[in-house]
């Protein structure tokens, strides 16, 4: 999953990128999830995600920290963010065991 973020910083447009992966494991086992920090240098706006086969995917600050739930990667589009550091995470289908970009 690659979440794309559009950000302006005096005057300059910059863009930035979140992915992050999850996989399912066995219960109690070896369920994964990762998600790479990234940092928005200010005021970020979702432009565009790519998640074929996710289920939506969360956003949470590098804390740990939920900052918002999407059912489906097109609600996320033109959701803005302060600037800081986040991960995005992708939810699972009920029939998927993996999923997530690099």
């Amino acid at each position: 999953m690659t979440v794309i973020f559009t950000s302006s910083v005096s005057l300059a447009a910059t863009t930035v990128t979140g992915n992050g992966t999850q996989s399912r494991g066995y219960v109690g086992q070896n369920a994964k999830i990762s998600g790479q920090l990234f940092s928005l240098p200010a005021t970020g706006t979702i432009t565009g995600v790519n998640g074929q086969g996710a289920s939506g995917f969360w956003i949470e600050k590098g804390t740990g920290q939920l900052i918002r739930n999407f059912d489906s990667v097109g609600e996320a589009k033109g959701f803005t963010l302060p600037a800081g550091s986040y991960r995005v995470i992708p939810n699972l289908k009920t029939d998927l065991l993996q999923h997530g970009s690099t």
